[in-house]
């Protein structure tokens, strides 16, 4: 069997020779449908991130939307107000980044297996840089969602604070 070392996949040529022989040695098809396949999910994998933490930090400022603007009332700042918020936001994602990574490679594995048969085998092989890329757009996303929810916090009504009777 002639092997062309140029036309594997990073992660095919990454494994020994044992594993390549048992069927990782697939010709890398370089066309243009891979490529649209992978910025669809790029984009969607981005999209997903960005609601799931605009959407939790939306749910804490609207659990304690009227404690934060009692706080502002009080005297304490913007930046205090948002820095309780959003503090809670960035540990939260810095808590999820780990467990996350943990989750994917777990759920990776079960769908390797799944699909492992007579015939073919699916190596799994995630790159290092895949977990930097997703904890870089986990990152990201938390930013953008932060800097969103930031704004709602300087709008906070104060005045219905001070108007509203327990």
């Amino acid at each position: 069997m002639k092997r062309c070392s140029g036309s594997l996949s990073p992660a095919a040529r990454q494994l020994g020779d044992g594993q390549r022989r048992r069927g990782a040695d697939v010709p890398r098809d370089d066309g243009e449908d891979d490529h649209h396949l992978r910025v669809f999910l790029h984009h969607f994998a981005c999209a997903l991130a960005f609601g799931v933490t605009y959407n939790a930090a939306r749910i804490a400022l609207s659990e304690r939307g009227r404690e934060l603007a009692t706080l502002r009332v009080l005297g304490f700042t913007r930046a205090e107000i948002s820095y309780i918020l959003l503090g809670e936001v960035a540990l939260l994602t810095f808590v999820a980044l780990p467990f996350g990574c943990a989750v994917g490679f777990g759920l990776a594995s079960l769908i390797v297996r799944a699909f492992e048969t007579e015939l073919y085998r699916v190596p799994l092989v995630i790159l290092p840089e895949t977990y930097g890329w997703a904890m870089l757009i986990g990152l990201a996303a938390t930013a953008v969602s932060a800097f969103l929810v930031r704004r709602r916090v300087d709008r906070l009504d104060l005045i219905a604070v001070l108007k509203t009777r327990e």
